[in-house]
């Protein structure tokens, strides 16, 4: 393996012939405003260089060639990962693979801001396997929408085989939009994956057991994957404990997990173990004010709420509009829809429907909205200019209680 600082190398090359590398994907790990990774299937040829710049490029020079960091044949394809670091923050960064057969297409993805007074905008959602007429929309989506990162909370395939892998990231080129322009993923693992190792393999997650956080904006916000899969005690728990205390005096902490702790579908069971080892760590925040769930194929957002043992609790949780945290999501990203048939007294909305969250911050407030996606053909193309806008013929969703819940620092 061999690493390159971004340095001076010019490179010039025609585009007669084509690369073959396939399913490009960006991911952010620990710092999104100076590392990603960049990965691929090299379905054909030889690997010869990715080559980088942050200017549109003229007549394809780049200044800066990077080699392979690491690859793997996870579930039939040659997975090839190149690790930037020392990027610089609010940066964009166009790439082109070569090959022996050529040079490839020309993408970019963008570094997130180091500055706590920007605004940032997030798609969270999950469980994507099965539909793929209903995710491919989704992804169409996230291409108008012009997010940071996307956060993805798991299940992404049914039964987790080469298959439908291929499959997946097939319909996830329809996140890119048509100029090359490719957003992030900070992802976290789901119960159809068979394993940690497949998230470490395909999507590079940057610890093996694949718990993480992600700082946005300096001291704004700290994003914290959990991985609901594995023990919620030891080294997990370890964990959440010292990077929410590390972060305690950031602005914002928002988690992400799989699994509900509270389902809104009664065939699901409820999830005691992240109430026991979890929620106490979450609660002993008052930055911690946002949980984003999946798993269940259906949707939900609550009130602010705590756990409580008192009488009027319900299921060990009761509203408090002050303390409490927002739980949202349970993950209708493509899987088969569920009935939202277990609502709680402090539930705010919650209905069977193909949705996923859009999510902006700031240092003022946090906004969540529910975006309906089946009508994306309708949507307005936004821009990095305008992200923030309202683009027209958005599905906003929020039947009884609005389609807007502002969350205010403590």
């Amino acid at each position: 393996m061999k690493y390159f600082s971004i340095g001076c190398l010019t490179i010039l090359f025609s585009l007669n012939t084509s690369a073959k590398a396939l399913f490009v994907r960006v991911t952010f790990g620990n710092n999104p405003s100076r590392e990603a990774s960049i990965i691929w299937d090299q379905n054909s040829g030889k690997f010869l260089g990715l080559y980088l710049d942050t200017i549109q490029p003229n007549r394809n020079q780049y200044r800066n060639k990077f080699e392979l960091s690491k690859k793997n044949t996870a579930r039939g394809m040659k997975n090839c990962i190149v690790r930037l670091k020392d990027l610089k923050p609010n940066t964009r960064y166009y790439f082109v693979i070569k090959d022996t057969e050529g040079y490839g297409r020309v993408y970019y993805f963008s570094t997130v801001s180091d500055s706590p007074n920007e605004r940032f905008s997030f798609i969270s959602g999950g469980d994507s396997r099965d539909n793929r007429v209903v995710r491919q929309k989704a992804n169409k989506l996230v291409a108008k929408l012009k997010p940071h990162a996307v956060l993805f909370n798991g299940d992404f395939t049914g039964i987790d085989i080469e298959k439908q892998w291929k499959e997946w990231f097939l319909d996830w080129d329809n996140s890119i939009d048509s100029d090359g322009r490719i957003t992030p993923l900070i992802v976290t693992r789901g119960n159809h994956e068979h394993s940690n190792k497949i998230l470490v393999a395909l999507f590079d997650v940057p610890h093996k057991k694949v718990f993480y956080n992600s700082v946005i904006g300096g001291t704004l916000l700290n994003i914290v994957s959990l991985n609901s899969e594995i023990q919620k005690v030891g080294p997990q728990k370890f964990f959440l404990r010292n990077t929410l205390s590390k972060h305690s005096s950031f602005q914002w902490q928002i988690i992400q997990y799989h699994r509900p702790v509270r389902a809104h579908v009664a065939s699901k069971k409820e999830m005691q173990t992240q109430y026991k080892n979890f929620v106490p760590l979450f609660e002993k925040h008052k930055n911690v004010r946002l949980c984003l769930e999946n798993d269940s194929h259906t949707w939900k957002v609550t009130w602010p709420i705590v756990s409580s043992k008192e009488a009027d609790a319900d299921e060990g949780f009761k509203r408090d509009d002050l303390n409490g945290i927002i739980y949202a999501g349970e993950g209708t990203w493509g899987a088969p829809l569920r009935a939202a048939d277990d609502k709680k007294s402090w539930t705010r909305d919650a209905e069977a429907i193909n949705q996923f969250n859009w999510i902006f911050v700031s240092k003022e407030k946090i906004e969540l909205r529910t975006i309906k996606y089946e009508n994306e053909s309708e949507v307005e193309v936004l821009t990095e200019q305008n992200r923030f806008q309202m683009p027209r013929n958005i599905q906003l969703y929020g039947p009884v209680n609005g389609t807007l819940v502002e969350i205010f620092p403590r």
